[in-house]
This record gives structure tokens, C-alpha cells and sequence, in this order.
């Protein structure tokens, strides 16, 4: 055993006595302060209104800090927002990327700009996506940024309706500064020699395009250009919203697409001048659309080649309905037919119906059924 001496002993207790005397003298850890009584009403008025998880409401209460009747004017913006149709989802969405959002003033911010995009013919659904897709919306002057910028996109689309169309496939038209990203790309293909009504569809069927960096759009125009194509023609600017659309990695899967069903180089390159539609085209959708002309209707593929056009109607909606009444004319002796013709697939429904269906229909009184029937089970 281990002896210990009495004066040892004494020190060791006396140490333990002060030292336990000097945590019960230490004055207890006060509590964390309870939140401003503001920022709880705020969380809470988040967390019913929008449905937002306790902790993202508490984050967007906190990067507001504090302001004067934060709730208020928060329950301001919400009820207004609400009863312009807003979605909680949207409205959560806006409230989490700009927290100051809440305190925007609603009768002098959000209702003139809301009052004002809905005169000039912006659907509901049109401005509310725009609306919802940019937090800072809102932040842009309506008498020096917004109108300007509107009349400006109307010089091109001229009608509401087109407008509407725009703005939904490109929100970024209405929001990307004109003077900036517009006005150079557009001034660009003017110089190019394209012409104002061909801008017009760019800015209604690819409106990306027009919002993308001049140097990049700059580069497509250079590559259309090499192709052949002349800017003042309306093929350019087809070719121009296809190119634009895909990146270089995209247009080389095209390029081996067609080159896997027998098409070269040459045949693909005069495909797109001719028809730059057809590399918009899904992979799928060319695939068998191709196989229909070749192994159903005994079409050669040079003739696709040379009127790739073809390529862009419906397999079971034009085609094989149309082939179906071809075959059985033929097969009763009432067509003659020397040899596989894409005739009857390039007409209108108008001259296909006169031509092939109301022509015969007194003799074959079922033609028309049949034909609108395989229209509709295909």
C-alpha cells in the first residue's frame, strides 16, 4: 500500500475545497436571447403563408434583419401577390432568393408593373413563369426600363399575341438589358444583310438566340455563313435559330445520325441549307421516319436526300394514313402507280383528299372511313 502523510492529505482536501467553492460562487450561464418578437412574427407569418420549412423561413428572416413593420408589409406583398394568382411555390420562390422582396412597396412597385404588362397582352401564366424565374424582377424601373424595353421587343413581334409567345419560350427578353444583348446582336445581323422580317422570327421561334453573347452569335453567323448560306435569305436565319439551338457535340451526333442510314458528308451539308429544320429533328423521329420512305413505301434515298422536307411529316399522321389509301386504290385498279412517288405525301390535305379520297369515294364508299380511320388508330 501507499502511505500517504498527514500534511499531504491536508493539502490535497484544502486544494478539492477551493475549488469546488469557486464553481458554486461562478454565476450560472445565462440563457440564449429569445429572438426579436418582429423576426418570430415574421417566421411564423412565412410558415403559414407559404408553407416554408421552419429553417428557411428563419433564414430569410434573418438575411432581412430588421425592419420597421417587416410583418406588416410582408403580409402586404404575400396577400397581393396571392390574389394576382400567385402560387405559394412561386411566391416561396421569390421570397427565398430575395428576401427584400418583402418589403416592396405594393402600390407605388408590384401593382403598376403587374397593371401595366397585363395591358400590353402578357397572359397570366406568361408573367407570373417570368415573374417566378426572376427574383429581381421587381428591382427594374417600369417608366425607364420596362416600357422601353417592351416597345422596343413590339417594333419586331408587333401583336400581343406574338409577344406572349416570345417572352413564354424566352423570359430573358424581357429582363436582359436591350442596350446590351439585343440591340448589338440585332445590329450585327443587319450588317449581315439579314432582313427585318427575318429578325422578327428569329425573335419569336428562337429568341435565345438573340439574348446570347454577340461573340458566340457573331460565330454561328460565320458558320451558316461557310455553309453557303446568304444572310439576306430566309433559309439563313432557319439555318441560324438550328445552329444556335446545339452545342458543337450535339450537331456531330446529328452528323453521325444521318451518316449511320447512308448519308455522307455532302448529302447532310446540302440537307441543312435545304431544309436546316431537319437537324431539329430527334434522333428517334428521323430514324424511323427514314425507315417508313425505305422499307414501307419503296422510296430511294437519294429522293430523301434531295427533298429532305420529307423528313419533317409525321409518320402516323400524314404518311402512313396517306400510304395506306394509295396501296388499296392501287390494289383495286383504280390508281395507277408506275412506281414509288412522295407525291402524294408533300400535298395539302386539301388536294390529297380531292385527289385520292372524293375522287373515288363514290366507287369505294368506305374510302374516306378507312382513311380517317387509319389516320386516328394509327
Amino acid at each position: 500500500m501507499f502511505r500517504v502523510s498527514a500534511k499531504n492529505l491536508f493539502l490535497f482536501a484544502q486544494r478539492r475545497f477551493l475549488e469546488t467553492s469557486a464553481a458554486l460562487l461562478k454565476p450560472p450561464k445565462s440563457p440564449p436571447p429569445p429572438p426579436p418578437s418582429s423576426s418570430s412574427a415574421l417566421v411564423d407569418c412565412l410558415v403559414k403563408s407559404l408553407d416554408l420549412p421552419l429553417e428557411s423561413a428563419v433564414s430569410v428572416a434573418q438575411r432581412l434583419g430588421a425592419h420597421q413593420n417587416s410583418v406588416e408589409k410582408a403580409d402586404s406583398v404575400l396577400r397581393f401577390l396571392c390574389s394576382r394568382g400567385f402560387g405559394k411555390a412561386q411566391m416561396a420562390k421569390l421570397v427565398t432568393n430575395t428576401p427584400s422582396f418583402l418589403l416592396s412597396n405594393v402600390e407605388s412597385n408590384l401593382k403598376p408593373k403587374l397593371e401595366y404588362f397585363r395591358e400590353v397582352g402578357l397572359s397570366e401564366s406568361v408573367l407570373l413563369a417570368t415573374i417566378a424565374g426572376n427574383s429581381k424582377f421587381f428591382w427594374r424601373s417600369l417608366n425607364s426600363y420596362y416600357k422601353p424595353q417592351t416597345e422596343f421587343l413590339k417594333k419586331y413581334l408587333r401583336t400581343s399575341s406574338a409577344l406572349d409567345v416570345a417572352i413564354k419560350r424566352c423570359s430573358w427578353l424581357l429582363t436582359v438589358d436591350r442596350r446590351y444583348i439585343l440591340e448589338p446582336n440585332i445590329d450585327l445581323l443587319i450588317r449581315e444583310g439579314v432582313r427585318f422580317d427575318d429578325i422578327a422570327i428569329l425573335m419569336l421561334y428562337q429568341p435565345r438566340t438573340l439574348v446570347t453573347k454577340v461573340e458566340k452569335v457573331a460565330s454561328f453567323v460565320e458558320s451558316v455563313k461557310g455553309l453557303g448560306m446568304k444572310p439576306s435569305s430566309t433559309s439563313f436565319i432557319h439555318g441560324l435559330r438550328v445552329m444556335s439551338s446545339m452545342n458543337e457535340s450535339t450537331w456531330n451526333k446529328k452528323v453521325e445520325n444521318f451518316k449511320s442510314l447512308g448519308w455522307s458528308q455532302e448529302d447532310f451539308l446540302s440537307m441543312f441549307v435545304r431544309c436546316p429544320h431537319c437537324l431539329a429533328l430527334s434522333e428517334k423521329k428521323i430514324r424511323r421516319t427514314v425507315d417508313f420512305y425505305l422499307n414501307t413505301a419503296s422510296i430511294d434515298r437519294e429522293v430523301i436526300v434531295s427533298q429532305p422536307l420529307l423528313l419533317l411529316f409525321s409518320v402516323d399522321k400524314r404518311l402512313r394514313p396517306r400510304h395506306g389509301v394509295i396501296t388499296f386504290l392501287s390494289s383495286k385498279g383504280l390508281l395507277k402507280v408506275d412506281k414509288p412517288t412522295v407525291t402524294p405525301f408533300r400535298l395539302t390535305e386539301e388536294l390529297f383528299m380531292k385527289r385520292y379520297v372524293m375522287k373515288h369515294v363514290e366507287r369505294v364508299p368506305h374510302l374516306m372511313e378507312m382513311y380517317r380511320g387509319s389516320a386516328t388508330a394509327q
